[in-house]
This record gives structure tokens, C-alpha cells and sequence, in this order.
């Protein structure tokens, strides 16, 4: 039987056991060892003393020669032996401490990882709880302490604190009483196109190469009150702003890093007059027209209230305030002025269009899930939800549209224009797209001004019809993608249709 040493992998001359582990080793490194790295044994954290060292005798005992001398080849074969003993000794330390520093490496590496995903996470919470401030700051008034004027001997005047979302609830009631009972006594203006005018209409003009090639498409189209400037939304990322008096492009909005999905003038529109874009990027900015002479409008805000994409926007009748939505259910109401959120809320459903009751205190909401809700903001609750297509295959509602008369709602889905009588919640009237030659989708319907006349759009055609019998006046044609339709002036005297090949087309009766 052959033993081998448990540090030099070879036969020991003097074998020795441990009593611990019962390991074998050579007694002369073994000894070595033990007296160089403390009294514990190779590889393992046993302590070893010298009972627990155990001689192997073999049979017969070796002799040992008497020590030679340095002068003699067995002294020199010694000395070899002694030093390969210590190199054995040495690399096996080595091959120790090489595991041990791996070891640690990993357990660095590790930790290392560990720490960067804690990072990570914190960072996020950080820019979370940042939006989240922003978001209450917005939201909330801040409340600044006001010092007592100076005042007579007996009396003293203090300023009062102006809450942003009780200003906004005075102002919509205010609104909604003065329009409702002008409403009452409202008549149809006298020269109102006539439905036997609108019958001759064709194309008047075309706008063609707006925006950017690049990104070709009109997303949305709002009019000015005098007819003359059109503002655009484009897939390019940019809202322009065009004047038919002058066939020119009077301004190019910039900043927005996604394609816009509405603009709106306010207070009316006009060159001295304030627009408001909202995009996919999340965010809604305010541009105030530049000060002087210059031509133009300049970013007065960007307001990053919503976390999803800004599906629509609608302008409040008293036009002090706008209301956006967005794709994740969240609403807001901003101030004309400054373009700060005064009042917010959120619906249970993802939302695809907004717009504003005539009167100003309902706030309509198309969801993807074929609904239309009635929101009464004051209470912030739903008040009606109308189920326009949750049983088709269509069912966002993209398009919604109030009536001036205040009770007329029309909603639109891919499949279908509905108008719906608010007093009793019920559809009026229907249209599907086998009533429409081309047959592709609806992309949109709009009441005109007076109320009294309705724009039905497909990709391929626009229809007007006249509310009273919803009877046909005129089926308009158009060469290009229909995307977005806006009555021009007061008086209906237009209609402008903005298109995907970056172009909007004029219809109008013949003179």
C-alpha cells in the first residue's frame, strides 16, 4: 500500500495522520506548516496539537543515514529536498490565497450589482416624487402669507386669497347661467348660409405642402373666429399657423418631440391671440404671440401634468380655460393665461377624445371602450355614460362634438356617427358606414357655430346635413385622406378640410 502526502501530492518518508480529519502527511512539512501558519490544520480551521499528530510506522523501519556534510552529493540531495519542500509549501499557499481573492472579487462583483440596482430604483422614486410635486403644485394654490395693510386708526384691510379651482367653479356657473338663458332667446343669424347655398358647394381652393415631408400628415385643424387663419397639427412634431389672406405660412410652432394630436386657438384666434398644442410626448404648451412687431409665437409653458400620451383638447366657453385628456384616463382644466392645471381628475377607462359641454360645466370624454361619459366637474363625477360601441369591433369613441343648442352630442367611432339627445340619453340618429360610398372609416363629425348644420367626414368624403330632418345638403369629395373638418366664420360660410398628405382643401357654395 502506497501513501500519498495530503500537501505534496507524493509518498512521505515519515507519514504522519491527523486525528481530526485523518488526513495523511508528510511530518516534516507538515510540521513546517503548522509552525508558519499557526497551529491549525491545511484546509480546514481545525486546531491541531501534538497529540493529534499520529505516526505511521511502516514495516520495516526506514533508516535514516547520519546527517552528511554540504561537501557530499547527499548533502546537496538534502538541501534539494529541503528547498522543494518549502516550493510545495509555497504554492500550495498560493493556490489558497488565489481562491480567496476570487472569492472576495465575486463577492465585490456582486455587491457592486446589488448597489447599482439600488440606484437605479432610488433614482426612479426620485423622479417620480419630483412629477409627483410638480403635479400637486400645479393642482394647489400656493398659499403665501399676506401682511395687514396699513390701515386708519380703525380699520385694516387684508388681501384675500385667491383659490385657482374655486376662481375656475365661479367663472364656469357665471358662464353657464349667462349662456343658458341667452340661449333661450338665441336666433339663427339672419344671413346664415342657406341649406339651397350649400348645395352648389365645391372646391374653392387648395393649401397644399404644409408641414414636413418627412413626417407627412395633418392631425388636427382649428379655424379662427374671422375665417382667415388656420392652425394645423401635424405628424412632423409641429403645429403652423396659415393665413388665407396672405396664401402664406405665418408661423411654424417647434418644441414638441412627438406628433401633436390637437392645437386650439384661444380666445377666438388671431394674430395677437394664444394656441395651445398637446402631443404624444405627454405634454400640453401654451404660446403666446411675440410682443411688437414681430410675427410669430413664443413657449410661454410647457405643462407635464399627464403620465400618457395627451389625447385631445377643448376650449371652456368662457375662454379663460382649455381641458385636456389623456390616453390613461387623467383629465385637467388649465388657465388661458398661464396654462397651470387648476382642477384634475381621472376616469375609470382610457380616454381617446374630450370636449367641452357649450355651457361649460360638463366636460364630455370618449373612452376606447366604446363609452361616452358626461362628467360634471364641479363634483368631479360621471353624471351620464352613453354606450356609443362597446359591442362592435370598432370601439374606441375618438370624436366627440357638442351642439351650440346645448342637448345635440355627436360621437364617432371607425364604424359609426351618432348624435344623442343629452335630455333623454338616447341616439337620434345613426350613421354607418354603408350609408357612405367609399365605406373606409369615419374620422370625424362637427356641429358648425349656429348649430344648425353638421359635418360628417369619411377619408374620402365630407357631408353636410342640415340638423333639422338630417337630411343630405352636399356630399364634398376629396381627392386627398380626410383627418380633421372645420367650419369657417360664424356664418358657416366654409369648410375647410385638412388631410394626410399634408393639405388642406376649401369648400364653399358658389357665389
Amino acid at each position: 500500500m502506497s501513501f500519498i502526502c495530503s500537501l505534496s501530492g507524493e509518498s512521505p518518508n515519515e507519514p504522519v495522520i491527523s486525528a481530526k480529519t485523518g488526513r495523511l502527511y508528510e511530518s516534516r512539512l507538515l510540521q513546517k506548516y503548522l509552525s508558519e501558519n499557526g497551529q491549525h490544520e491545511p484546509q480546514t480551521t481545525h486546531a491541531l496539537t501534538p497529540d493529534d499528530i499520529i505516526p505511521v510506522h511502516s514495516d520495516p523501519p526506514t533508516v535514516k543515514p547520519r546527517p552528511p556534510t554540504l561537501t557530499s552529493i547527499p548533502a546537496l540531495l538534502s538541501t534539494f529536498q529541503n528547498e522543494w519542500d518549502a516550493l510545495v509549501l509555497e504554492t500550495f499557499s498560493l493556490k489558497q490565497q488565489y481562491h480567496q481573492v476570487r472569492q472576495e472579487l465575486s463577492q465585490a462583483l456582486y455587491q457592486n450589482d446589488a448597489a447599482c440596482r439600488v440606484v437605479a430604483r432610488l433614482m426612479k422614486e426620485r423622479d417620480e416624487a419630483r412629477q409627483a410635486l410638480a403635479t400637486l403644485q400645479a393642482q394647489v394654490a400656493a398659499v403665501e402669507p399676506v401682511a395687514p395693510v396699513a390701515a386708519q386708526p380703525d380699520t385694516m384691510e387684508v388681501d384675500a386669497v385667491v383659490d385657482p379651482a374655486q376662481q375656475y367653479y365661479d367663472t364656469a356657473a357665471e358662464t353657464a347661467k349667462t349662456l343658458s338663458k341667452g340661449r333661450v332667446k338665441r336666433e339663427v343669424p339672419a344671413d346664415l348660409t342657406s341649406p339651397e347655398a350649400w348645395k352648389t358647394a365645391a372646391e374653392s381652393s387648395v393649401i397644399s405642402s404644409l408641414h414636413s415631408t418627412t413626417k407627412p400628415g395633418i392631425t388636427a385643424l382649428d379655424v379662427d373666429q374671422s375665417g382667415s387663419l388656420l392652425l394645423t397639427a401635424g405628424m412632423d412634431n409641429h403645429a403652423e399657423v396659415y393665413s388665407r389672406t396672405t396664401d402664406t405660412v405665418v408661423a411654424t410652432l417647434k418644441g414638441h418631440t412627438k406628433r401633436l394630436t390637437s392645437a386650439l386657438w384661444l380666445g377666438g384666434g388671431g394674430l395677437d391671440a394664444s394656441i395651445v398644442t398637446a402631443s404624444a410626448d405627454k405634454s400640453v404648451r401654451l404660446w403666446v404671440s411675440k410682443p411688437g412687431n414681430a410675427a410669430g409665437w413664443a413657449k410661454k409653458n410647457i405643462v407635464k401634468h399627464h403620465n400618457a400620451e395627451v389625447v385631445g383638447l377643448s376650449l371652456h366657453p368662457s375662454g379663460r380655460y382649455f381641458a385636456s385628456a389623456a390616453s390613461d384616463g387623467s383629465w385637467a382644466v388649465h388657465s388661458a393665461e398661464s396654462g397651470d392645471v387648476v382642477v384634475s381628475g381621472t376616469v375609470d377607462s382610457q380616454v381617446a377624445g374630450i370636449a367641452y359641454h357649450p355651457d361649460g360645466v360638463f366636460l364630455g370624454l370618449g373612452t376606447v371602450d366604446g363609452f361616452a361619459k358626461i362628467l360634471d366637474i364641479g363634483q368631479n363625477q360621471v353624471l351620464a355614460t352613453l354606450d356609443v360601441a362597446s359591442g362592435g369591433e370598432e370601439k374606441s369613441v375618438g370624436g366627440l362634438h357638442f351642439s351650440e343648442n346645448g342637448y345635440y352630442f355627436a360621437t364617432v367611432t371607425r364604424e359609426e356617427v351618432a348624435v344623442w339627445d343629452l335630455r333623454k340619453q338616447k341616439k337620434v340618429v345613426a350613421w354607418t358606414l354603408a350609408d357612405f360610398e367609399d365605406g373606409a372609416a369615419f374620422v370625424d363629425a362637427v356641429f358648425d357655430r349656429s348649430g344648425k348644420y353638421l359635418a360628417v367626414a369619411t377619408p374620402g368624403l365630407v357631408r353636410l346635413l342640415r340638423v333639422k330632418g338630417w337630411a343630405t345638403m352636399v356630399d364634398l369629395a376629396c381627392a386627398d385622406t380626410v383627418a380633421s373638418v372645420g367650419w369657417i366664420g360664424h356664418l358657416s360660410t366654409a369648410v375647410a378640410v385638412a388631410c394626410a398628405e399634408n393639405s388642406v382643401r376649401v369648400y364653399e357654395p358658389a357665389q
